[in-house]
């Protein structure tokens, strides 16, 4: 107690000095607290986005293995790549990796390009060339699949989309709520019935209901037809958006013209086809989903599959986890600027505080002679000037770690929105310019701490949106506290050494003999 109000008594004998010091410490104190309110946003942000993600897996060809079979950056050879490049996996092969303990859950689809024959036209808000008064393509752009894309075997793209569901679950547009039946019922799940439904949009555009028929070929052949009957008619709540997000025709699909059926009703089209058509048959594209549920879980089932069999020419991916990383980049990369802005102002204010103190303890050499002559230790000595310094630190930093505190969400979100405007980390930064092209498309996540738009994701998960993180709620935690107070107090430590050495270096008597 006597060092405590010693202590503090120096401290308001020296105001001017107890001042400049106490607000180089509050200006560090803010400054870390900034720092350290950025970077728990972003774990705070990543945390709180995956753990409320139901994460989910698929199993592809590891294109950056095959590339290196291929010869490399550079130096590809094409017909290596093909060769490179794993096989599709079959269903039978993607059923075995769902006895893995990470999964929860398991669900496939079968998609195809195919397009409109007959009557049926495809939906479309162009005028193009290529398409015929019925809506078809022309005669010669559907002859042939090597005219089409100049490939042999390669399947040419077609106007619809057609995609052969598993199950419910797998249906994960409708369980999201993005697509909702709007007349008619739902297709029969594991039934060849050849049932399927439309968009109202497409719908409309061909003036057809519930119970009629689609007629839809084969892009490289078109006497190869399909027909479909229609056994419901859905809403899609984001076709305006999804139409505007993509490129024009030979891009993508328009959403409005997205069929859906069951899984054995497209494998049986798709077979009928092999048959039929040979090598320019109707393609179709098997994935299989893996729910894993969470980042521990997609971890596991990583390893599991390769104790399961899996071949290091095939790769486990997540697209709720890469979509996130794309959403959080530029907070994430404004956490790390804030990181190696901390060491820095760390550094640069311990030099600081430690130079003051040198001259402060030069300054105070008499009082250090007369104190030692009238009986206080050295140690005693030491402890004086390490409490000052450490009461002058504590005080400075909860003025500055409030101010910090209190401003730290604006302060963040300002940076944050400037991050996101220059392009870095987002969007803006993958083309390699300075300019912001708006915002993404994906799954999305309410991420928690974070502001961002919501809107269910196409695989199902609740993942995060392609939106880019732009704005922060909260910041400020428990955590952030202590790891102010334990930096508050290694700069107390860390300028009083250099009094305690000082102190324990000086001779009394000789400081008092060449007083004047």
């Amino acid at each position: 107690m006597f060092i405590i109000k010693n202590a503090w008594r120096n401290i308001m004998r020296s105001k001017g000095r107890s001042i400049l010091i106490g607000i180089i410490v509050m200006m560090i104190a803010f400054s870390a607290c900034i720092g350290l309110c950025i970077r728990q946003s972003a774990e705070t942000s990543r945390t709180t986005a995956l753990n409320n993600m139901n994460i989910t897996a698929e199993i592809s060809p590891d294109r950056e293995k095959a590339m290196e079979k291929s010869g490399g950056s550079g130096n590809v050879d094409p017909g290596k790549m093909r060769e490179a490049m794993a096989p599709q996996l079959s269903l039978e092969e993607l059923e075995k990796y769902k006895s893995a303990e990470a999964v929860k859950d398991f669900y496939y689809t079968l998609s195809a390009s195919l397009n409109a024959s007959g009557n049926t036209k495809a939906y479309s808000t162009e005028n193009s060339s290529n398409t015929n008064a019925s809506g078809n393509q022309s005669a010669d752009a559907n002859t042939g699949n090597a005219e089409k894309s100049g490939r042999p075997g390669r399947m040419a793209e077609g106007d619809f989309t057609v995609t052969g569901y598993s199950s419910d679950t797998a249906m994960t547009d409708f369980t999201n709520g993005n697509y909702t039946i709007k007349d008619g019922k739902m297709f029969e799940q594991g039934k060849a019935d050849k049932t399927a439904v439309i968009s109202d949009e497409l719908a409309a555009y061909n003036n057809v209901k519930v119970g009629d028929s689609i007629t839809l070929c084969n892009p490289a052949n078109t006497a190869e037809q399909f027909t479909l009957k229609i056994s419901g008619i859905y809403h899609n709540e984001n076709a305006s958006s999804e139409a505007q997000g993509g490129g024009g025709r030979g891009m993508r699909v328009d959403p409005a013209n997205r069929i859906f059926t069951s899984y054995q009703t497209l494998k049986e089209m798709t077979d009928a086809s092999a048959k039929t058509s040979g090598e320019n048959a109707v393609n179709g594209r098997l994935t299989g989903t893996y729910v894993v549920g969470d980042v521990t879980g997609y971890e596991n089932f990583k390893n599991q599959v390769k104790d399961l069999g899996l071949s290091d020419q095939y790769t486990v991916t997540s697209s709720d986890i890469m979509s996130y990383e794309r959403q959080a980049a530029p907070l994430e990369n404004l956490a790390s600027f804030a990181g190696y802005g901390l060491i820095v102002l760390l550094v640069l204010g311990a030099v600081v505080l430690v130079v003051m103190n040198i001259f402060s303890t030069r300054e105070r050499k008499y009082e250090i002679g007369v104190m030692s002559a009238i009986g206080m230790k050295k140690h005693q000595l030491a402890m004086l000037f390490v409490t000052e310094i450490l009461m002058i630190t504590l005080i400075g930093s909860v003025i500055g770690g409030g101010i910090g505190a209190a401003v730290s969400v604006p302060v963040t979100n300002a940076l944050l929105t400037t991050q996101t405007a220059s392009g870095m980390g987002g969007r803006g930064g993958s083309f390699g310019i300075d300019m912001d092209r708006g915002p993404g498309q994906g799954p999305n996540n309410g991420g928690g701490d974070t502001n961002q738009t919501q809107n269910p994701s196409q695989n199902g998960s609740t993942g995060p949106s392609g939106q880019r993180i732009t704005e922060v709620k909260s910041a400020v935690n428990l955590t952030v506290l202590i790891e102010l107070l334990g930096i508050s107090l290694l700069l107390a430590m860390a300028s009083g050494m250099v009094s305690v050495i000082t102190i324990t270096r000086y001779d009394p008597i000789k400081i008092l003999s060449e007083r004047d």
